[in-house]
């Protein structure tokens, strides 16, 4: 983060001394206001910061307007030159230096303002300087803005019953993690509930009695809770907690309005805090006074948060008013300009250079710190945002009104948001690891968020149970538990029997393929011996076979003469019927050639008659045709010399002869068409008559050829058959032998397959054997291989189980210590009342102790003036009445001391008394 030297020596670098003695020294002048320096303001200040004209709203011309400061808060811290404002200003350390547009105040002058706030900053001369009261916040030694060297704060015996018993809950008023342990703070009526965001359990709760809690935060090393709230309309304050005990530490602000905005800086030693009243008040955790009081905001005050490094705050309100303030001197340092509505809530990137803000205009703003430039702006939430909180790695989770929560990158880039809720979501927070995200809605529900995959993880609860409650839901859960644990035992037996089991198999298995390996060997030595028997066989098969070949072949060769005889007596017998059937169809074909030739001369003296008929009737309409040309010509002839008058009758009978002669002419060609026709039939007739002739000379030469063949075949079959005959003879004698040489071959056959038969057998049992060998192999393989995730099955159920019976017995121990501390709680107030009893008792017996001592010390004091007025009287007994006065100046001084520590005893006394007493009175308001 970048800053001019003087931003941070003035914001980073100033220390504070404190004398331990308030007095000034006994030689020291006293410097007052009445005295010294109010005329050195009325010279050089009255004439801007008066009563009437207060710039700045600082007022200088009376004592108690000066210390009460201006509009920015104090100018004059006592004893503390180097924070009071008022004085680097008139110094010229910073600006505007003053007075305005002149020289500096004379170096005397600024030394006498100087003196003055060193020694007390006095009124007048009969004023005191008052020691700084010390609050019971423990600032002694660093304080630690980061995280923890050892463990983490978490409550220790804290009382987890409620302060109100109620059945429901209304909006998450507030809600805040630690940012270094498993613990959520979550607001509710009159309490602060505490639970554990590993193990969602109640830790404790702790008592508000100023009402409800509206801000809820953690210091920066996490020893500290602050809460912020109060009653509506009625009164607000802030208060620190102890987080490990749950006790108030200090309470700032008496507010006329509860506190909605609040925010403890860094080194713990200043708390902000606003509200209604519109404005933004910082008070010291050192005595609870008020350090600054800023007026710039126009509505309520709705967040404040310091920056991690402590050099600067921020505030918004309801309008939009958005600021950062220098945190020393409350002095206005960004006016941050862009939202449109209300600012929800702020919070500050881990190093302190960037500030986030919510509103209800949708939007998350992201600012820079240099120039106070809006360097990101990204549209959050449907209807509003909020709530915004940063985490340890620069990470956002933000809340709105579109009813889920959102976590997004340090870029404004969303990661991931949650399921939706009933209501609209107004607090988110991250866990201490940021693994986990923990989230409110305006119904009072609370979730917890694993942020890996979004899954919720349970739920939270801000309205506590009662102890008796959390007993009765506690033995409920017992009963869970303890069935969970039966049946995780029952599993984990299981899962140690399935492991005996597998063990078991896998020897089973290894003895079962070491016997299938006997067998085997025993298999393959038997099909050895099975094998020489086959190959003597064989020789034997063979020796048998070769003599059978040879009979086989005079036997085939006498079959081979026998059936070529009989398929040269097939062939003769089918000649001879071919040739039968061939000149029986020659014979058949001639005749029928011979009776169509017959038939073709009858047609053909048909068609020659017909021809001539017509043609005489042709040659009869040709001359009728002649005749009418010769009767045209004439009429044509004649009309040329009939007078005209006769002209159309002469051409009416022309017309007449010329349709006569084109049904003549017409005659004439249809019987020249008939003419043709018949003598092309009678042309067809003689060539039919000649294929007659010819076919019929054809066939009777071939049926005498045929006749000729059939007698060659004749003689053929007749060879045939007495061929047959020797062959038959030749081949029984061949056939006899053959059969005496398969006998033998067949015997000698069978003791080889008798022995192939065995070696099959013998062979398929070897196989049997090595595929079992194999099985088993692959079997013990697959065990083997099994083996360890049947033994993990066994230790995770085995760890299941014994992780069910702790949690079965833990939640046992919780019950138990539930019911002690139940039992203490309702004895609790009257142990209060029996030590304050005991503490009276002791008080008593000191006021007692001191009675006597005050009287014994008067009786000593009367001795003294006794033996004083016997030293006038008695001059010579001086010395001896000087050593008894010794005597009594010392008994005197014993006493005195024992008066006292008395005292001093009494006093502690009664304020442990007044603490039990304040204790007792807070049960008695708040558990009633």
């Amino acid at each position: 983060m970048r800053y001019t030297l003087s931003f941070l020596v003035l914001f980073g670098l100033t220390t504070v001394a404190v004398a331990d003695d308030a007095k000034p020294a006994g030689d020291v002048e006293k410097i007052t206001y009445d005295d010294h320096v109010r005329a050195i303001f009325r010279e050089h200040c009255f004439t801007c910061h008066n009563q009437n004209d207060a710039k700045g709203g600082l007022n200088l011309e009376n004592f108690g307007a000066t210390l009460e400061g201006g509009a920015g808060g104090e100018v004059v811290i006592a004893q503390d030159v180097e924070s009071s404002r008022l004085f680097a200003l008139i110094s010229g350390a910073e600006t505007p230096k003053m007075p305005p547009g002149q020289d500096l105040i004379a170096q005397e002058k600024q030394d006498i303002i100087k003196k003055w706030i060193e020694l007390g900053a006095l009124e007048n001369s009969g004023s005191k300087v008052k020691a700084k009261k010390k609050s019971g916040l423990a600032m002694s030694g660093p304080v630690t803005t980061g995280k923890p060297e050892g463990p983490a704060a978490m409550p220790e015996g804290l009382w987890k019953a409620p302060v109100m018993e109620l059945q429901s809950t209304g909006a998450i008023t507030a809600m805040a993690h630690s940012p270094w342990a498993p613990l959520v703070a979550i607001a509710g009526q009159k309490q602060i509930a505490l639970y554990n965001t590993d193990t969602l359990k109640l830790l404790g709760v702790i008592p508000y009695p100023q009402g409800v809690p509206y801000i809820l935060r953690f210091s920066r090393n996490g020893e500290v809770l602050m809460a912020g709230g109060g009653r509506g309309g009625y009164s607000g304050s802030v208060t620190l907690f102890n987080v490990r005990t749950g006790k108030p530490l200090v309470t700032v602000g008496d507010e006329y309005d509860v506190v909605l905005a609040a925010d403890v800086s860094p080194d713990l030693s200043r708390v902000a805090l606003g509200g209604p009243q519109r404005l933004l008040r910082i008070y010291s955790t050192d005595d609870g006074s008020l350090l600054h009081e800023v007026k710039k905001h126009t509505d309520w005050v709705t967040t404040i948060a310091y920056s991690p490094d402590g050099v600067l705050l921020a505030s918004g309100d309801r309008s939009n008013g958005l600021f950062v303030w220098e945190a020393d001197t409350a002095r206005e340092y960004l006016n941050l300009q862009g939202h449109k509505e209300a600012i929800n809530s702020v919070s500050w990137q881990p190093d302190s250079n960037v500030l986030a803000s919510a509103s209800t205009d949708v939007t998350v703003k992201l600012w820079e710190m240099v120039e106070g430039k809006n360097i990101k702006s990204f549209n959050a939430h449907g209807g509003g945002a909020e709530w915004v909180s940063y985490t340890h790695d620069g990470r956002m989770v933000t809340a709105g009104r579109d009813k889920v929560a959102k976590v997004w990158a340090g870029d404004g880039k969303e990661l991931a948001k949650t399921a939706g809720f009933a209501d609209l979501t107004l607090r988110a927070c991250f866990n201490h690891d940021s693994t986990k995200i923990v989230v409110g809605d305006w119904t009072g529900e609370i979730r917890v968020y694993q942020l890996e995959g979004m899954q919720e993880l349970g739920k939270l609860k801000a309205v506590t149970p009662t102890y008796d409650q959390m007993i009765a839901s506690l033995q409920s859960e017992i009963g869970t538990l303890d069935k969970a644990a039966a049946d995780q035992g029952g599993a984990a037996a299981a899962a140690k029997q399935a492991w005996d089991n597998h063990l078991a198999a896998i020897e089973n298995t290894k003895k079962a393929s070491a016997d299938a390996k006997t067998a085997m060997d025993a298999a393959n030595a038997k099909v050895e011996e099975l094998k020489k028997a086959i190959a003597q066989s064989e020789a034997t098969q063979k020796q048998k076979e070769q003599e059978a070949a040879a009979k086989d072949a005079d036997a085939k060769k006498w079959a081979g003469e026998i059936a070529k005889a009989e398929q040269s007596l097939n062939q003769a017998n089918a000649k001879i019927a071919d040739y039968g059937k061939k000149v029986q169809d020659k014979t058949n074909a001639l005749n029928g050639a011979k009776g169509t030739q017959a038939e073709h001369q009858k047609q053909l003296e048909d068609l020659k008659k017909q021809l001539a008929a017509q043609q005489q009737a042709h040659e009869a309409a040709q001359k009728k045709v002649a005749d009418l040309d010769a009767k045209i010509a004439e009429a044509t002839k004649q009309k040329e010399s009939t007078p005209d008058d006769q002209k159309e009758s002469k051409q009416k009978e022309i017309d007449s002869l010329t349709q006569e002669k084109t049904a003549a002419q017409a005659e004439v060609d249809k019987l020249a068409s008939e003419v043709k026709k018949s003598t092309d039939a009678v042309g067809g007739k003689d060539a039919e008559l000649k294929k007659d002739a010819a076919a019929i000379a054809a066939a009777d030469a071939e049926a005498k050829k045929l006749q000729a063949e059939a007698g060659k075949a004749n003689e053929e079959k007749a060879a045939a058959e007495k061929s047959i005959a020797s062959a038959k003879q030749n081949k029984q004698t061949a056939d006899t032998q053959l059969a005496s040489a398969k006998g033998e071959i067949e015997a000698a056959k069978k003791a080889k397959n008798d022995a192939s038969k065995e070696m099959g057998s013998q062979q398929n049992l070897a196989k049997k054997y090595g595929d079992e060998i194999n099985k088993h192999a692959e079997q013990l393989k697959k065990l083997e291989e099994g083996k360890p995730n049947v033994e993990k099955d066994m230790n995770d159920k085995a760890a299941a189980a014994k992780a069910a019976a702790e949690r079965a017995a833990a939640a046992k121990q919780d019950l138990e210590a539930l019911k002690k501390e139940k039992a203490d709680f309702a004895a609790f107030p009257a142990k209060l009342q029996a030590e304050q009893a005991a503490m009276l008792t002791g008080i008593q017996t000191k006021e007692q102790a001191m009675a006597e001592a005050a009287a014994q010390m008067a009786e000593l004091e009367q001795q003294m003036e006794a033996k004083l007025a016997e030293i006038a009287k008695l001059q010579a007994q001086l010395d001896k009445t000087m050593e008894e006065k010794s005597a009594v100046y010392a008994k005197l001084r014993d006493s005195k001391q024992k008066v006292e520590a008395g005292s001093e005893e009494m006093a502690t006394a009664q304020a442990k008394l007044q603490d039990l007493k304040r204790q007792q009175e807070m049960l008695q308001n708040v558990y009633q």
